[in-house]
């Protein structure tokens, strides 16, 4: 493999990296540069100016920093098989729970309670008592709802990181306009409008959200560029 390629390969994994996170991809060379010993990517740009080359060791790190930002690499991707079945259920303050996820929400049950993560990043947890004839519930604790959300909120980590993986790069980091590209429609605006509540976002905004109106939380669907359902009363 010539340097070339091996620079290349490392720039790859740092654009990976960039689209998971949702992080400018300068951001990410940082962090490729970071776990193999150097303070930023320009250090190790001049040190490969030197002679110093990435090693089959070198390419294995930055390919498992992409692999952890994004287990889940696809939509085409088996969670059970990406992740082990044992991700998929645990303990929690002595408690058993488990964890799915349906139409990239995630759901976190047990005996007598759910909670549930929508997909869209400023929905609120939604926590549910699924038998009362419990007297003594797990998720009437404010310390073990806490607990409870931090794990589920490590998995929807995981599905937003697969969602930015597969959209266009723009869907989830604007241009420097502040133009956003509609991971359906691939339309691109600054602006955009909600058809189920009419009001407008910043491309910014709207990206933040993956494409769900931030004020009513509608999903992509309803999210266009121009508000043509309101005919005369828009221009």
């Amino acid at each position: 493999m010539s340097n070339s390629d091996q620079l290349k390969e490392l720039k790859t994994a740092a654009r990976n990296i960039a689209h998971a996170k949702r992080i400018k991809h300068v951001g990410a060379l940082e962090v490729v540069a970071q776990a193999l010993g150097y303070p930023h990517w320009n250090a190790l740009a001049n040190a490969n100016k030197k002679g110093w080359r990435p090693s089959p060791e070198d390419l294995a790190t930055a390919e498992a920093l992409v692999l952890a930002e994004n287990p889940l690499i696809s939509i085409d991707t088996d969670p059970w098989s990406a992740l082990g079945a044992d991700r998929f259920e645990g303990e929690l303050q002595g408690h058993s729970y488990r964890v799915s996820t349906q139409a990239d929400d995630v759901r976190m049950w047990g005996r007598g309670w759910e909670l549930t993560l929508p997909e869209a990043p400023l929905a609120p947890p939604r926590f549910r008592v699924t038998d009362r004839r419990l007297r003594a519930n797990p998720i009437d604790g404010t310390d073990f709802r806490n607990a409870a959300l931090d794990v589920a909120s490590g998995w929807r980590k995981l599905v937003h990181a697969r969602i930015a993986s597969d959209w266009p790069r723009r869907s989830t980091v604007p241009d420097s306009a502040g133009r956003a590209e509609h991971p359906l429609g691939h339309g691109v605006s600054d602006i955009w409008f909600c058809l189920h509540c009419d009001r407008s976002s910043t491309g910014v905004e709207i990206a933040a959200n993956l494409f769900h109106c931030p004020h009513c939380l509608a999903s992509p669907l309803d999210i266009h560029a121009s508000p043509w359902w309101l005919g005369a009363a828009a221009k």
